[in-house]
């Protein structure tokens, strides 16, 4: 699910209705205006369009406000300078609020992230931006704090910070085939680093909750009398078979990858680039297993797109010189992913820490339950995947 920014304006919106336009258009020419906009309406969790210009306006009228002290919390822990003006709010995600913070050094990005992300953990993705940067990759510049850390801890929350970068939305789904070959290249690009890895999987891609951990979810939501109850219980026999896809993670052929290159995490830059936000959750995956997770996110919803994957596949081969051989069990970390995502965007949703947080729980809910992945549409993905041959192998 897309997040709106904490200012958005209708004119941002219609751009990304006719970039989706023209997005639609690859696969159904006959797509209209109207199809882009409830698609795109859709994608940031509205009804229609007619809601979404609602929830732009409403953002607009009740601009969030920094907590007393933040600004000059956040410039003394990571030496940014003296604050010149409020801090402006950019966009609230699962992690937290991000904020623009001015001093007399320049401007910055602030960002909140999860309390398991540790400096060490942070460390290891900046060695993988670091050496993607130096192959071609676009990314956000890092702020070390005078003690030399990338994480530090700001009024009770963890924070990192880069410098200011003009970006424009993360790319529209479904994903254009030009955006798709892109971000093939990109991974291409970071596979061919190959950076061994000896840290074990993140649990997050490889544990998986059991059945009665999933009824006693179900029992909670009804006793919160969700309106989506009925309907996680009707996809609790999706959620079983998902969870027959497994695959071998011993640590053979692990190299560092990004782990959450994602299209929430990449944002359109100058002449189109690709500017990649995030690497925080990097780790170590096979190329298979990363490319199996790449696929779930920017091919698979809100359907297969052919033309998509034969795109992403010519990147990834462009830059990687091949394409491995994938199979069902390469999208074992995909499906752990996307279970745990939904186990604890639901229990967010039954009981969130603040509003906020309520409010992005509650659409993504319905945005997962709506469009779920299952078993049958990753064996369209990989027969989608083995019908394209163009390139070297």
């Amino acid at each position: 699910m897309r997040f709106l920014p904490d200012k958005p304006s209708l004119a941002f919106l219609r751009k990304e209705a006719k970039d989706l336009l023209a997005a639609l258009r690859e696969s159904s020419p006959e797509a209209s205006l109207a199809d882009a906009q409830r698609a795109l309406a859709s994608e940031y969790g509205m009804r229609d369009w007619t809601e979404l210009k609602s929830e732009s306006e409403r953002r607009a009228a009740e601009v969030p406000v920094a907590p007393d002290g933040l600004a000059d919390a956040l410039a003394s822990a990571f030496g940014l300078g003296a604050v010149t003006t409020a801090a402006s709010p950019v966009s609230f995600t699962p992690m937290g609020r991000c904020w623009s913070v001015t001093t007399d050094r320049g401007r910055w990005l602030a960002v909140t992230v999860y309390a398991w992300i540790t400096d060490a953990q942070a460390e290891v993705g900046a060695q993988l931006r670091d050496a993607a940067v130096a192959a071609g990759v676009a990314a956000p510049t890092p702020v070390r704090s005078p003690h030399g850390r990338l994480i530090e801890t700001v009024q009770g929350q963890s924070w990192r910070v880069h410098e200011w970068i003009e970006v424009g939305p993360s790319p529209v789904t479904p994903t254009p085939a030009a955006v798709a070959r892109r971000i093939g290249t990109t991974y291409g690009t970071l596979h061919s680093l190959a950076i061994p890895s000896e840290t074990p999987i993140s649990w997050y891609l490889t544990s998986r909750k059991s059945d009665a951990d999933w009824e006693r979810l179900l029992d909670r939501a009804r006793a919160a009398h969700k309106p989506w109850a009925e309907q996680l219980h009707q996809a609790l026999p999706t959620l079983v078979d998902l969870r027959t896809i497994e695959a071998d993670v011993d640590g053979a052929g692990f190299i560092l990858c990004n782990s959450n290159l994602i299209p929430e995490h990449v944002r359109i830059g100058h002449n189109d680039e690709l500017v990649v936000t995030e690497w925080d959750f990097a780790g170590s995956l096979t190329p298979e297993l990363e490319l199996g997770y790449a696929l779930g996110h920017w091919t698979l919803q809100p359907s297969i797109n052919r033309k998509t994957v034969a795109a992403f596949r010519d990147g990834y081969v462009q830059a990687a010189g091949q394409w491995p051989k994938l199979e069902l069990a390469s999208f074992a970390v995909a499906v752990s992913g996307w279970l745990n995502w939904t186990y604890n965007t639901i229990c967010e949703a039954i009981d969130p820490v603040d509003d906020d947080q309520a409010e992005v729980a509650e659409r993504g809910t319905l945005d997962l339950l709506n469009r779920p992945m299952t078993r049958s549409s990753l064996q369209q993905l990989v027969a989608a995947v083995d019908a394209h041959r163009s390139g070297p192998r």
